[in-house]
């Protein structure tokens, strides 16, 4: 009898662990996995979908929703679904212009939820709010390279950076514009253990913070780009992702194609790789080609030439997409100093925004390299358009656009290197020559520096490309750093111009800078030592 008792439950676990191994449902479906929702027949081959709807249950039609790799809309019932990229690990939606921006406790952009299943179709559901009315007037604040290497950097970005940025965003608020800011990426300096307290520094502020991935942001560790970026996924999602506010359109992207190893310069290459152009090229099939595009990333694009300095890799293919739409902005962070890069593509003009560091010369002092103080880009976008741009120096007014110098004067030297304008170029070597470091300043040709003296203009001045001398020996003499280009930053902001009598120390001058989009920026003072700095 026990024998039979033992056969029969041998067989009955056996009967049992084979109908557990029996995933079908009949229809090539494994059970529980949905056929259809909201009216919407689900595909086969689904491994991906879910519902939109806004905050009273209503299906919100026409919604982008991508895996990172494919874009697809939600069609009228609100529902998306697509193949799941077998490398995914978010869904994530761009959030469309008539809604808000949905938020973590902490006021972080969540935009998106992490894949967990993986081999079973995953369904993810989000809940849009609608705005009172769309945001066609907002500014966006770009903030570059926080990159902290300690808590002490971190101090500083805390008590010096946040506190001037959410006193920028009060004064656009106090006009009735929304505000949002993007970093541009090396939020961190090679220091994962930091990750969560940069995070808790940009959290709860006035802003919501949108983040970009940047070299120093990648674990130098791994070999793998994927496991490198990691730790910033983990903080923060997506490192490629989109949004809409008003008429323009906002891409972030990651390009940075990190490969490991131990030296900074060739542990990474810039660029962006061929499937992650496809997925660009998705989503911005789905903006209307009268919309403005603003373009976010770490790395410069500029002439796409070099691997570690530029971002090359796809440099022509994000041109061309750029150059289909109405008007288009590029954001970059990564070299530490100010500079403007005019692209013409296809017989549009694409601005390239390369941003003086918020850490500026790598928290040494306040100011970048090549003279730019430390701080961030704003940007007042309306429609289509930016009508007006700056950047906007950490505590300072929004109007300390200039400073000026005395061409002769000599501010030291570091062995057979002397740190004077007149010293090193020969246009300036004349005692009735002044500089002047405008640092916002472009190639476009709607930007026009002039020097006045006595109340009459002089004559207008020539822009030339050479160091800010005061701030390279500033650094040098002052920080003990070395002489050479990483602290001599030779860039095209600077201009030139002769008195008609006197000296720049004794002269009653004053150079005006107009910078083509209805601002007038003004000094009289000559920038003679380091006090205060």
């Amino acid at each position: 009898m026990k024998t039979r008792i033992m056969l029969f439950c041998c067989m009955a676990a056996a009967l049992l662990l084979a109908c557990s191994n029996d995933k079908s449902d009949g229809e090539g479906r494994e059970p529980g996995v949905e056929t259809e929702l909201n009216g919407t027949q689900l595909g086969e081959g689904t491994t991906l979908y879910g519902l939109v709807t806004d905050t009273s249950g209503n299906p919100v039609q026409g919604v982008v929703v991508s895996d990172g790799y494919n874009c697809v809309e939600t069609d009228a019932n609100g529902v998306y679904q697509m193949i799941r990229y077998k490398k995914a690990r978010f869904v994530w939606y761009s959030t469309p212009a008539g809604y808000e921006i949905n938020t973590s406790a902490d006021n972080y952009p969540l935009y998106y939820a992490e894949i967990v299943h993986k081999n079973i179709a995953d369904r993810h559901d989000f809940v849009l709010k609608p705005l009172a009315a769309p945001e066609t007037d907002f500014t966006l604040l770009c903030i570059a390279d926080p990159q902290c290497a300690s808590t002490a950097d971190i101090s500083r970005y805390v008590n010096e950076t946040i506190p001037d940025i959410e006193a920028t965003v009060e004064t656009f608020k106090a006009k009735g514009r929304a505000v949002y800011g993007i970093t541009l990426g090396d939020i961190v300096f090679d220091t994962p253990d930091l990750w969560s307290n940069m995070k808790e520094a940009m959290a709860n502020r006035n802003l919501t913070i949108f983040q970009t991935i940047g070299n120093h942001d990648h674990l130098k560790t791994e070999t793998s780009d994927d496991k490198a970026a990691a730790n910033f996924e983990s903080q923060f999602g997506p490192r490629n992702y989109s949004f809409n506010r008003g008429n323009a359109h906002i891409v972030s992207m990651d390009n940075v194609f990190y490969v490991g190893g131990s030296t900074p310069s060739s542990n990474y290459k810039g660029g962006i790789t061929d499937q992650q152009l496809e997925w660009l090229r998705q989503d911005l099939s789905h903006v209307a080609k009268d919309k403005l595009v603003i373009f976010c990333a770490h790395m410069p694009f500029r002439g796409g030439t070099s691997e570690t300095d530029e971002s090359h890799m796809n440099h022509a293919g994000v041109l061309d997409l750029l150059s289909e739409f109405a008007e288009a902005h590029i954001m970059i962070g990564h070299t530490h100093y100010q500079q403007k890069y005019i692209h013409t593509r296809n017989g549009k003009k694409i601005f390239e925004h390369i941003h003086g560091a918020a850490c500026g010369a790598w928290w040494t002092s306040t100011l970048c390299a090549d003279g730019t103080p430390n701080g961030y880009g704003v940007y007042e976008i309306s429609g289509s358009t930016v009508p007006n741009q700056y950047y906007k120096a950490t505590n300072k007014a929004a109007d300390h656009q200039i400073r000026a110098y005395s061409a002769k004067q000599v501010f030291g030297t570091s062995g057979s290197t002397t740190f004077g304008f007149a010293a090193n170029a020969s246009a300036m070597n004349d005692a009735k020559c002044i500089v002047a470091n405008v640092w916002n300043s472009d190639t476009g040709g709607d930007w026009k520096v002039s020097l006045w003296q006595n109340g009459a203009k002089v004559g207008d001045m020539t822009r030339i490309s050479t160091c800010d001398y005061w701030a390279y020996a500033y650094h040098v003499l002052y920080f003990s750093k070395s002489v050479g280009s990483t602290w001599g930053k030779k860039l095209d902001h600077f201009y030139y111009g002769r008195l008609t009598s006197g000296t720049p120390e004794t002269a009653d001058f004053e150079i005006v800078v107009e910078d083509g989009m209805g601002n007038t920026y003004r000094t009289s003072k000559l920038q003679t030592d380091f006090i205060g700095f």
